[in-house]
């Protein structure tokens, strides 16, 4: 709908006790809690990695030296895309609005870098077991049951095959998972979940596993040995409800890139007597590894991929 004064016609009547703009608080942004938030001056980034080296060979007195080549492994390139939003009205329409309804058209333009932020960061995990969505250099989703080795050895998973539901049973099985993961020389590091990522749909029961200060769902007094241990980030702009992860915040590499973070710019045309207003900016995200992070459906149904 065009910004003139005939499609805003509450806007110019001061009889109208009020007209409610924009008035919905806004969600607070999860994104940067999730991502690895970096900035770039080029037109693409490129993540690679090299492995280290197995453990040392017993060898014989005089006996000859074992050595082990490093093996290259996958790398990522994160490509900073465009994304614009802009708006004219008529200055007829902004001189004569008795609301300030119109002067406070550009600050709803901050709101929408967030609703576009939020929604490109949370996509990552929206389709986290999706083969139509691969970003990691073996060509597989974020979270798979078979990820290869650099070094051609036995593939592992960051994925429940059974799309185990949020429990107290299927929390720990999910943390054995991420805490035994291998380095690409299939060699012990040190991984240690801290951060429980889910929809909003899953919040209370995530606040009952990890809150609790007795284990939950149980008569016996056990001490509930994760209250504590989680952080919970309940992310409204995870689509679905049942699907939940657990990360390793000092380990996992979901990455953001701002080539250029929002700039926001008003002009006015001249001829049409109209002013302008637009925000734009440039980013780039996706996962430079998988380890450090791993999921389920949640659904109860086999997933392999």
């Amino acid at each position: 709908m065009a910004a003139v004064r005939g499609n805003f016609a509450d806007e110019l009547d001061p009889a109208v006790r009020t007209i409610f703009f924009d008035r919905y608080d806004q969600e607070p942004q999860m994104m940067p809690s999730i991502f690895n938030v970096l900035t770039t001056d080029r037109d693409k980034e490129i993540d690679s990695a090299t492995t280290g080296f197995g453990k040392l060979q017993q060898t014989s007195e005089l006996g000859a030296l074992d050595y082990e080549d490093p093996v290259k492994m996958y790398k990522t390139t994160y490509t900073p895309l465009k994304y614009t939003k802009g708006f004219k009205v008529s200055q007829e329409l902004y001189e004569d609005d008795q609301h300030n309804v119109i002067s406070q058209m550009p600050k709803a333009l901050a709101k929408s870098v967030i609703y576009t932020t939020e929604y490109w960061g949370a996509s990552v995990l929206n389709n986290a077991f999706s083969t139509s969505y691969t970003s990691y250099g073996d060509a597989k989703p974020l979270c798979s049951t078979t990820h290869t080795r650099a070094d051609g050895g036995s593939s592992q998973s960051n994925a429940s095959s059974t799309g185990v539901v949020l429990s107290d049973t299927n929390l720990e099985t999910l943390r054995m998972q991420l805490d035994k993961h291998l380095n690409d020389k299939g060699e012990i590091v040190n991984f240690q979940a801290n951060k429980l990522i889910i929809p909003v749909d899953l919040r209370r029961t995530a606040q009952i596993l990890t809150q609790s200060t007795l284990r939950p769902g149980t008569a016996n007094n056990d001490v509930n040995t994760y209250e504590g241990v989680f952080s919970i980030q309940a992310w409204r702009y995870i689509t679905s409800t049942t699907a939940w992860f657990l990360a390793d915040s000092s380990n996992m590499l979901l990455n953001w890139f701002w080539r250029i973070r929002p700039e926001f710019k008003s002009d006015f045309n001249f001829d049409a007597d109209a002013a302008l207003y637009k925000v734009r900016a440039r980013f780039g995200f996706g996962w430079s590894d998988w380890r450090g992070l791993v999921g389920s459906k949640g659904d109860g149904q086999a997933y392999a991929s």
